[in-house]
């Protein structure tokens, strides 16, 4: 698995499948091996190019322990680093959870780099737009790492039948985590408000973790779906209704050529 220093902390990434550009942005907690397990790596590599990595704090990929270095300006860094690295000008982007947001804040801040955006179990508010009031992480999920390592959150993970999750989660760093959630909830503005997001973007949420209201916020042109009766994760890990919807999306957008990659 191929490494970049382009953002200043060591991020490791690898590219599977051909065709046009797309990047998996995995949630917390985890690593970019939710998106195998879940079925999407399976489910969408014969027509596109796909680029996986793992987010700073997470897998192979850095793992500093102060919250600065997990503001959402910086995992998105992180992100046009990869791509700089395999010399990508733009690409399309699909985010669970944390993910989502860093690939919400890429289309705000830097939309030419951005062909499309798929954005499951999005926090919003995590993001800084202008029009979504600002979200916050459980304020005892940080000290509770720091207190008890991920035991608990896998614990919680095997209790509800998702050994695979419960693995992933296991080898995660919790200070790392701590940090992560501190630095999460201090939320820097975007130039652009949700509503004025150009990009084609496709927003999908479980119907357990819909918050009322948030359909509304979206702009006109999105394309919105509630898996039923899901949970945050369960929404994630229905990839049989979710690549439907993710190739439905991708086939409205032509990417960008390739170029070669951007000196530092």
């Amino acid at each position: 698995m191929p490494t970049t220093l382009r953002s200043g902390v060591a991020i490791h990434y690898e590219i599977e499948g051909s065709g046009p550009p797309l990047v998996f942005l995995h949630g917390g907690f985890a690593s970019s091996e939710t998106w195998r397990m879940a079925g999407y790596v399976a489910g969408l590599r014969d027509a596109y190019r796909l680029v996986l990595f793992d987010a700073r704090g997470h897998g192979q990929s850095a793992t500093p322990h102060d919250p600065a270095a997990y503001r959402c300006s910086l995992l998105a860094a992180d992100v046009l680093a990869v791509l700089d690295e395999i010399g990508l000008a733009s690409a399309a982007l699909c985010g669970w959870s944390l993910g989502a947001a860093v690939a919400l804040r890429i289309a705000a801040c830097y939309p030419h780099r951005v062909n499309a955006v798929a954005a499951i179990g999005a926090n919003l508010g995590w993001v800084g737009f202008a029009d979504v009031p600002p979200g916050a992480a459980d304020d005892t999920w940080a000290p509770r790492f720091e207190r008890e390592g991920m035991a608990w959150m896998v614990a919680n993970l095997e209790r509800e039948g998702r050994p695979e999750l419960a693995r992933l989660v296991a080898e995660t760093d919790p200070a790392a985590m701590a940090a992560l959630l501190r630095g999460m909830d201090q939320v820097e503005p975007t130039p652009q408000r949700l509503k004025d997001l150009a990009v084609p973007s496709l927003f999908a949420w479980g119907e357990q973790e819909l918050r009322e209201g948030d359909e509304a916020l979206l702009p006109a042109q999105a394309r919105f779906v509630v898996v039923p009766g899901a949970d945050h994760v369960g929404a994630f890990q229905r990839s049989d209704l979710l690549i439907p919807e993710i190739r439905s999306l991708l086939a409205q957008v032509r990417s960008a050529p390739v170029t070669a990659p951007v000196a530092h």
